[in-house]
């Protein structure tokens, strides 16, 4: 299963997972470009769907309020959220791109 929605001019993907991973809740401080201190949430899944395997990862607010969700790796889920691409620079000064799927809500299939 998987479904597109438009939701505020930004896609929401919606797909059928089984879990393969699940990392641990992580919280570090950092500065913001303002001289304000911030925190940033995060909690990453490795998810299957169909033959593809994909990082998706919470943050903010919602990694902090599933910080200790447990999830099953045998339970079906559907997962919402929306694909980030970055495009980086490595030492070698060869450019690189990455693509992260940013999860929105996770709910038992």
């Amino acid at each position: 299963m998987h479904k597109t929605l438009l939701i505020k001019n930004k896609k929401i993907m919606e797909y059928l997972v089984l879990i393969q991973e699940v990392g641990a809740y992580s919280e570090h401080q950092y500065n913001k470009q303002d001289g304000s201190q911030e925190y940033f949430r995060s909690r990453g899944l490795v998810m299957k769907h169909g033959g593809d395997v994909f990082y998706g990862e919470m943050t903010g607010d919602y990694a902090s309020k599933n910080r200790d969700t447990q999830y099953n790796q045998n339970t079906p889920y559907v997962v919402k959220g929306s694909w980030k691409h970055r495009t980086w620079e490595d030492q070698q000064g060869k450019l690189r791109h990455d693509n992260v799927f940013f999860i929105t809500d996770i709910q038992v299939f």
